[in-house]
């Protein structure tokens, strides 16, 4: 089953920055996997000024893409406002 952490990782690194738009980076990502299930853990840096509602659907883009590669999988996206960036993150804009 390491193969479905390495299908995430695949999908975030080809697909999240075309699915998160608007956002600034992604990073400190986490995978792991117990059997079936895969684990997703990243963070997503925003702009401090947009709203909730906007973050939220850059996520729910994210979490849809992740979902089409990996079936099994719980995937946790945490927000962060653009002072949070990280020189080793994604860039994504």
């Amino acid at each position: 089953m390491a193969a479905e952490g390495a299908t995430a990782i695949s999908a975030i690194a080809s697909e999240t920055p075309e699915r998160a738009e608007g956002a600034l980076e992604a990073h400190d990502l986490r995978t792991g996997h117990a059997g079936k299930m895969a684990f997703v853990d990243l963070h997503l840096v925003v702009p401090g000024a947009m709203s909730v509602s906007f973050a939220h659907d850059i996520c729910d883009r994210i979490e849809w893409t992740l979902r089409k590669e990996v079936e099994y999988a719980l995937i946790t996206l945490r927000v962060e406002p653009g002072n949070k960036a990280k020189p080793a993150g994604i860039v994504v804009v």
